[in-house]
């Protein structure tokens, strides 16, 4: 006769609390052996006690439940391995990931009262070619070049002269939902292309600095401003700006970049 436990005890013999078990039970990971359809009591088999003590180790390393659900489902000794490799691998980049973190996390506190130039100034309304992207900030890296790509392929096309250095615009400025406008200044009309269009860029008064380097290390000029506008009383008046003097290309380096980051204010 097969002995069956109820989920207290077979909880207590596998060192899992009642709500993991169930929660494997609903994710499919670890089924009881018997449901009572009368009161809903999980009872569990002597048998289980592998899986159930190789699910509480996977958990111990970290291991995702889907991808626990994925070890346990492999057929063979070197299908688990392969499994295994793989979160390894994952867990090792991810690892790259949190010192690279860690490093600039280091830099921010190694220089918490860096504090760059800030300067006013006013700037009148002029047209501009311009495109929107919405992504992820983690996203944006990759997706702005070609965007830029786009937006002077159209001009191009169009034989329009770009009238001064590109831009940015954060529309909005969540960084899990960015809206980014990408801009040029021209001096003539351009006609819509795609993605591409026409628009004024407002005139406003602007509190900016200048950042120079490369992309990864703008905080210092964001808190910069934030610190200037609040000393003086300033109120934000409209998105971010990132105007490129000197932007990428082919012979100029990262450390060459120089970059004005600024935003709309009134007094």
């Amino acid at each position: 006769m097969t002995t069956l436990m109820p989920i207290g005890v077979f909880a207590h013999a596998t060192r899992l609390s009642v709500r993991a078990l169930r929660n494997y039970d609903r994710l499919g990971l670890l089924v009881p052996a018997l449901i009572d359809p009368g009161t809903g009591y999980r009872r569990y088999s002597l048998e289980q006690f592998a899986r159930a003590g190789l699910i509480r180790r996977l958990r111990e390393l970290e291991v995702p439940l889907a991808e626990i659900a994925e070890i346990l489902d492999a057929g063979t000794p070197d299908d688990v391995k392969a499994a295994l490799k793989r979160h390894h691998d994952r867990v090792v980049t991810r690892a790259a990931e949190l010192a690279a973190i860690g490093g600039e996390l280091d830099s921010v506190l190694a220089e918490p009262t860096r504090w760059l130039h800030v300067y006013e100034r006013t700037r009148a309304p002029h047209p501009i070619a311009r495109l929107t992207i919405q992504t992820a900030m983690g996203g944006l890296a990759e997706l702005i070049a070609p965007a830029y790509g786009r937006l002077f392929a159209a001009l191009e096309a169009q034989g329009v002269t770009p009238a001064g250095p590109p831009g940015a615009r954060y529309l909005t400025n969540d960084p899990d939902e960015l809206t980014v406008e990408l801009f040029v200044p021209v001096s003539e009309p351009v006609r819509a292309d795609g993605d591409v269009g026409s628009a004024e860029l407002p005139g406003c008064l602007l509190a900016a600095t200048i950042h120079e380097g490369d992309y990864d290390d703008f905080e210092t000029a964001y808190r910069s401003l934030g610190r200037w506008i609040a000393e003086r009383d300033r109120v934000p008046a409209g998105p971010a700006e990132e105007l490129y003097l000197v932007a990428p290309g082919p012979s100029v380096t990262p450390e060459a970049y120089r970059t004005e980051i600024a935003w709309p204010v009134r007094p």
